[in-house]
């Protein structure tokens, strides 16, 4: 709760530039970062202390998530504080932060020596339902996308699923938003065909009005959800999050465009268009346009009140892109990708 709540604070802040309410909330945000460090003094492997959900993992223990998320927090409390001009509170959780995450990685570390790398959702060897574990890299990147331990636990989670999503209590149920925490990390890490499979995975498992459930319904049976009321908001925020992030989303200052879309969409006439999007850069407005079935072009219009260092373009891993030139200048390509400047106005793909 700590975590999600601070992790809350710094991405409003970031997406509004609300310096009113940045300054309203930085009281508790300090008091929060010192319970953090009190918590982690206290307790002997100096991570947030034992604890019982009551939920989701399903365990008592050191939850795994709980620390992803109190990281992923610190880093919100971090742009509070530079945002609100506290230069020494900025200085203060950074070192936080530092000394966290290195504890963290290494108790992860031997860990994970006895789980062929997987990351469990306890940290004490005790049983427990995937749920926390998986946000290694989203919201917040804690790991390295890449990182073995990342790569380990996804493969482990995918091959719980059943009718290609997630289930839960030790593959008795499917459950139906938990497979988007995989998806966000898939689309972070550049994995376009697997998010793009549990995309499609998910909306075959919606209502008639693309409703979501959360569990209760045992793989390869009926459709009941029973006692588990659907249409699920948990499951709404999450699909469309996951949705937006596909287009449009931020990381390490830059500003990345279609990370993952689907075949399905690349038809010669068809447009993928954002439009009024907010980032934390500022609006987007963003038109990717298929001329034929070997030329497409992106149109871009932003209101930046803080730009990004660059703009990624992705390019979908089912084309053979040739060649890419930006308001007529020629552009690398470099593992699907093609760095532009954040002035670009025009993008001229050509691919087969």
């Amino acid at each position: 709760g700590v975590g999600q709540t601070l992790w809350i604070y710094g991405a409003h802040y970031r997406i509004t530039h609300d310096r009113a309410f940045a300054d309203s909330v930085f009281p508790s945000v300090v008091k929060a970062v010192q319970w953090i460090q009190q918590a982690r003094q206290n307790d002997p492997l100096h991570l947030l202390p034992f604890t019982k959900p009551g939920d989701n993992e399903a365990i008592e223990g050191h939850i795994t998530g709980h620390n992803f998320w109190a990281l992923d927090g610190i880093q919100g409390a971090i742009t509070l504080a530079e945002g609100t001009g506290h230069a020494g509170d900025a200085a203060n959780f950074q070192r936080e932060y530092q000394d966290y995450h290195k504890t963290f990685v290494k108790v992860l570390d031997s860990v994970t020596e006895k789980t062929g790398g997987y990351i469990p959702p306890g940290l004490d060897g005790q049983h427990g339902q995937d749920w926390g574990n998986m946000l290694a890299v989203y919201p917040g990147i804690v790991l390295d996308p890449h990182d073995p331990k990342v790569t380990a636990t996804l493969n482990a989670t995918r091959a719980k699923y059943q009718e290609g999503i997630m289930t839960y209590d030790d593959g008795r149920y499917l459950h139906h938003y938990l497979t988007l925490k995989n998806t966000e990390t898939e689309i972070v890490r550049g994995d376009q065909q697997s998010a793009v499979g549990e995309v499609y995975a998910v909306l075959l498992h919606t209502s008639s009005t693309h409703a979501g459930f959360e569990f209760k319904i045992p793989p390869w049976g009926n459709r009941d959800f029973g006692d588990d009321l659907s249409p699920h908001g948990w499951f709404a925020a999450e699909y469309r999050t996951a949705l937006r992030n596909m287009l449009v989303r931020e990381q390490d200052s830059n500003l990345h465009l279609f990370s993952v879309i689907s075949p399905e969409w690349v038809q010669p006439g068809k447009e993928i268009v954002v439009r009024h999007a907010p980032t934390d850069f500022g609006t987007v407005d963003c038109t990717l346009s298929f001329l034929s079935g070997t030329q497409a072009q992106m149109t871009l219009r932003s209101e930046f009140v803080d730009p990004p260092r660059q703009i990624i373009l992705h390019l979908p891993w089912f084309m053979n892109t040739s060649r890419v030139t930006a308001d007529g200048k020629n552009f690398p390509i470099t593992n699907n990708a093609v760095i532009l400047p954040a002035t670009v106005k025009l993008v001229n793909i050509n691919w087969s």
